[in-house]
């Protein structure tokens, strides 16, 4: 839920979930010898092995095989201040895996026949601001909310954290606070992006649907016949006594904190009790004999349909995604809220699944480390053949080869730094398809065809790419959740090089003033200018990250108001120092520095054009 870290440049896109398992990988091996843990003993120990080195304080596990619980515990505490260990029945903050809920619970809806997924929201609930230029041709369905295909934006600063009385607000309420992050930027269905506020209209339809919360309807419809009585979707003092503490990089637990969009992440679960999610998708629907959704609509759960291009085996279906990073596929959903990481999935394959939940954001690596390990001793028995490598023609490979570039950004606040990231190019050699970055960095890696314009990369256990073309007959690529788009190479390569060069440049308005002290060359110094651009080139972003730890950023405080002053300062400095440039070239003095004058007010310009076309230049982050 929080505003964080974005993905970009396809190396990095591309690979991204086979990545994140490579670390576990080696790290596991060194720590288990190469073999899965042979019991519960062994599990348990090489669980507290890794939380004594990542500094996690502890662990809530479950592991399913069919419609039986293997095991479910805890290791390591759910309480530093008390000693409090973790057990089956702690309460974990699940965050996103709430997701999961709500998309059952219309699924089920709409197998009662009380709503269509491909109904339009506008027609449901034309009471709701949603801005979408394309609802004439394409409008925006449940199934694109629940797709996170709508083309929305994630949520804003000023619509995520919020006073624990906000868990009573009414969701219409919640949608009103602020609607600009529900306007689709792009034609629904064409890119898939993350967006928390869809899946707040989603249930905002549940409530229109029933005449109930969304809360009552999970708790009766799901969460009872699953056995989920302990569970809670909303904070009181009974279920803090049940809470395992949350915390961060320190050794204080981080305060609890709502969430405006609450029904895309407000859960609180115990491993025990969360295992019968997975019991029910292994089961296709069923549980403890009683149909709760049909086969057909487990299905549907794991399936895209409204995505143009969907990534195969990492596709993400209704609340629901597929995970290539281990040695057979899985699905499932994973969740991140303050001071907690949450993990649970199932092997279709095998029959079996697991639920991990952590109290600690400090580490994702130890969540990664710790779910490689109940992979592998799931797998313990198992001989899994590598994925199959299709054969595929030169001449069919070489029509994907160009250039690209991420394309969805999942936080438009920050679009403007995920295009300065590199983008990939693809190119055959040897008969095989390469992808590289751009500017070209480190070993090419292949993309293995799988067939149908498939294709994964050799760490992946299924297929997470595939290529295509888009409306407009541009090449486009999807890898696992992200989409990008073809573009001349020349425009990525400059998008790569370029703010590295207007960067050194501006910086240069540090040291001007220092040559100033040992003499004076040429007309008047006039340094004010070009300072004023550096000042504010180095004091913005300070702002935006002291203001992001705490997350002040949908506040009106010292850090917003100092970001809106700084970016236009910003702008100021740039236009005089490019006027002041212009008035002194006929002047005489040196040429030389007549030219990194005029160089610095042109980077300067054109760096105050890029932010202003992405809204960042005198931007209010508390109205945002």
């Amino acid at each position: 839920m929080k505003l964080g870290a974005w993905l970009a440049g396809l190396l990095v896109v591309v690979c991204s979930t086979v990545a994140a398992a490579e670390a576990p990988r080696g790290s596991e091996r060194s720590e288990t010898g190469g073999r899965a843990p042979r019991g519960i003993d062994e599990l348990r120990a090489k669980i507290s092995g890794i939380l004594l080195r990542e500094q996690v304080p502890g662990a809530g596990i479950a592991l399913v095989d069919g419609d039986q619980i293997l095991w479910a515990g805890g290791v390591g505490v759910a309480d530093r201040a008390t000693g409090r260990p973790v057990t089956a029945d702690t309460l974990f903050r699940t965050g996103s895996i709430t997701k999961s809920f709500v998309a059952l619970a219309l699924v089920q809806l709409a197998e009662q026949g009380r709503i269509d997924l491909d109904a339009p929201v506008a027609a449901l609930a034309p009471e709701l601001a949603i801005g979408n230029r394309w609802a004439a041709e394409q409008p925006i369905t449940v199934a694109h909310l629940l797709e996170h295909t709508a083309g929305f934006d994630d949520a804003h600063p000023n619509e995520l954290y919020a006073p624990i009385a906000a868990e009573a607000l009414p969701l219409a309420a919640v949608l009103a606070h602020n609607p600009a992050s529900r306007v689709a930027r792009w034609r629904p269905g064409s890119r898939h992006s993350y967006s928390n506020p869809g899946y707040t209209v989603a249930a905002y339809l549940i409530e229109k649907v029933t005449g109930w919360s969304y809360e009552d309807v999970l708790a009766r419809a799901l969460l009872a016949p699953l056995g989920m009585t302990g569970a809670a979707l909303r904070w009181s003092p009974a279920v803090d006594a049940r809470l395992a503490r949350g915390y961060g990089d320190g050794d204080a637990p981080v305060p609890y904190a709502a969430l405006y969009h609450r029904p895309a992440g407000t859960l609180m679960a115990s491993p025990r009790e969360l295992a019968a999610l997975v019991q029910l998708a292994l089961g296709r629907g069923r549980f403890g004999g009683r149909a709760v959704i049909s086969p057909a609509g487990m299905a549907r759960i794991e399936r895209s349909e409204t995505a143009a291009l969907e990534a195969g085996d990492a596709s993400y279906g209704l609340g629901n995604f597929g995970d290539v990073s281990e040695r057979v596929p899985i699905r499932g959903h994973n969740g991140r809220v303050d001071g907690f990481l949450s993990s649970y999935g199932y092997l279709p394959g095998q029959g079996t699944g697991f639920v991990l939940l952590v109290n600690s954001t400090r580490s994702p690596g130890a969540v990664a480390a710790i779910r490689h390990l109940l992979v592998e001793y799931l797998l313990r028995h198992e001989d899994v053949p590598p994925p199959p490598r299709a054969g595929v023609p030169e001449a069919e490979l070489a029509r994907w080869t160009g250039t690209y570039h991420s394309a969805a950004p999942r936080h438009q606040l920050l679009a403007f730094l995920e295009r300065l990231m590199p983008g990939v190019e693809l190119h055959v050699e040897r008969g095989r398809l390469f992808a590289r970055s751009v500017p070209a960095a480190g070993e090419p890696i292949e993309l293995i065809p799988l067939g149908g314009d498939r294709f994964r990369v050799a760490a992946a256990s299924g297929s997470h790419i595939r290529l295509g073309r888009d409306r407009e007959g541009r090449r486009i690529a999807v890898a696992g959740p992200e989409y990008l788009v073809e573009e001349p190479r020349a425009r990525s390569l400059a998008f790569a090089v370029a703010p590295g060069i207007c960067l050194a440049i501006l910086m240069t308005g540090l040291v001007l003033p220092l040559g100033a002290l040992r003499r004076r060359v040429g007309p008047a110094p006039g340094y004010g200018w070009p300072l004023c651009v550096t000042a504010a080139c180095v004091a913005v972003p300070r702002l935006f990250l002291a203001a992001l730890d705490p997350f002040t950023l949908g506040e009106l405080n010292l850090y917003t108001a100092g970001i809106f002053a700084g970016t236009l300062a910003f702008a100021a400095g740039s236009l005089g120092s490019l006027v002041q440039a212009l008035m002194w070239l006929p002047l005489p003095g040196s040429v030389t520095g007549k030219l990194h004058r005029l160089a610095f007010g042109l980077a300067a310009c054109c760096a105050t054009a890029y932010l202003a076309a992405y809204g960042i230049i005198g931007i209010r982050l508390w109205s945002y």
